[in-house]
């Protein structure tokens, strides 16, 4: 059994890493064009778009506040170019561009097992609260609805139901009349079918804010593929979490500081700091088909992306979570990700290989994080995880967890080798 390194050891790469200081290699740019210079004020995406392909943007020191604006960014990419983000360089969301929306989304388990999806919401959601202090404070939340009864004849199923804290239904045994039936704040709900639902079928129902992103690579369904990027320097991203409303995490779209979506190829993220966030770097394909239970797709064009490097970058993100690669609500495929020698703080997982991600690495990083460190979860193949670090943690938590919600096919289980909790123990796993 291989013993842990001293603690001197761990502490002093943990410090290298933190401070910027570990020696690297660093891939050469891809580009070979015109420098742009975006001073603290400039606009950027009318720079961006004026840019040839093979041009470099940079982000001078000092901060750069912006809105949102091509697809939900402060900057949206659809070409070859390179993106550096000097020390000091600060690219910050504007307080307040995402306030609550009294619209809500439904997410709905994709278990084969339910027999019955059939929920609808209506009425009109009232928002309370104004501050910019959690989304409490903006009056965000989250209704859990659950199947828990099953009816016969002329007695119907009967539904349960709460508001804030998921998975909790103080109000028990509601039945189902096949009209709109009210819940709180205006909210209220209609079965289609007074009869015929399985128990524990289960409804979340978000009213939150919407997404937004800092800089976003591709839209999803864009026709050409976007390739030939990077973003790279010792700048911040700050999605400014607590100057906005924040979707609740169980809907299609939350946020990130670097979102590539679609058709896209050749990315490379390269040690900039993200903070602030739901997620620092998203990557995730797009299908036109039909979601089916399970995660199975009906017919439908895919678009996909490709070759993905994200490599020595910082994350601080306490109240957030890390790395996502793959998504079962955007369902083309993601190839060939690595995801290596990055160092990350994080409230919630810290890199999650996900749905229709097939071939990757998660290599070297040093994961300090209160949730997962690394959660393979739904269906992921070709994955080598080795060498990565936990560290903080007298908990005895695990450094690589591999599961599947029920209904869902399996994660393919990744080579694992050598990853550990410094304060734990050796286990590989």
């Amino acid at each position: 059994m291989r013993s842990l390194a001293p603690p001197a050891s761990i502490s002093g790469l943990i410090f290298l890493i933190r401070n910027g200081l570990l020696a690297c290699l660093c891939a050469l740019p891809f580009a070979t064009g015109a420098e742009h210079v975006i001073r603290p004020g400039d606009a950027p995406q009318p720079i961006l778009d004026q840019a040839a392909p093979g041009d470099r943007l940079v982000f001078l020191p000092g901060l750069h506040r912006h809105g949102l604006g091509k697809h939900r960014s402060m900057v949206f990419v659809d070409k070859p170019v390179e993106i550096e983000l000097k020390a000091g360089a600060i690219l910050k969301l504007a307080d307040g561009e995402t306030k609550i929306e009294p619209i809500g989304e439904i997410t709905t388990d994709q278990d084969s097992g339910k027999k019955l999806d059939d929920l609808e919401i209506g009425g009109h959601f009232e928002i309370a609260g104004t501050a910019v202090d959690g989304p409490e404070a903006y009056g965000a939340t989250i209704y859990t609805i659950v199947i828990d009864g099953e009816g016969s004849g002329d007695k119907p199923d009967t539904f349960a139901w709460g508001d804030g804290r998921i998975f909790e239904t103080p109000h028990k045994n509601v039945p189902i009349t096949g009209e709109w039936q009210e819940l709180s704040r205006g909210v209220k709900v209609r079965f289609r079918n007074r009869t015929g639902h399985s128990v524990r079928s289960l409804w979340f129902v978000s009213y939150d804010g919407p997404e937004a992103y800092g800089i976003r690579i591709g839209h999803g369904t864009q026709k050409d593929y976007v390739e030939n990027v990077r973003i790279f320097g010792a700048g911040t991203i700050d999605m400014n979490a607590s100057g906005n409303a924040q979707p609740s995490g169980l809907v299609k779209n939350i946020n990130a500081c670097v979102l590539i979506h679609g058709r896209v190829r050749n990315v490379r993220v390269e040690r900039i700091t993200m903070t602030d966030t739901m997620r620092s770097v998203m990557a995730y394909g797009e299908h036109t088909g039909e979601m089916l239970p399970g995660g199975k797709l009906g017919p439908g064009e895919s678009f996909d992306v490709e070759n993905v490097f994200v490599e020595r970058t910082r994350t601080i993100n306490p109240r957030g979570a890390g790395y996502l690669f793959g998504h079962p609500s955007h369902r083309g495929r993601i190839r060939n990700v690595k995801c290596n020698h990055n160092d990350m703080k994080t409230g919630l997982t810290a890199i999650e290989p996900n749905f229709h991600l097939e071939g990757y690495e998660v290599i070297g990083n040093v994961i300090e994080s209160e949730g997962q460190a690394i959660h393979c979860w739904r269906h992921s193949k070709n994955g080598v995880i080795a060498d990565n670090l936990r560290v903080f943690d007298v908990t005895g938590k695990p450094v690589v967890v591999v599961n599947s919600p029920r209904g869902w096919e399996a994660p393919e289980p990744p080579v694992l080798r050598n990853n550990r909790n410094h304060l734990s123990g050796p286990d590989a796993r």
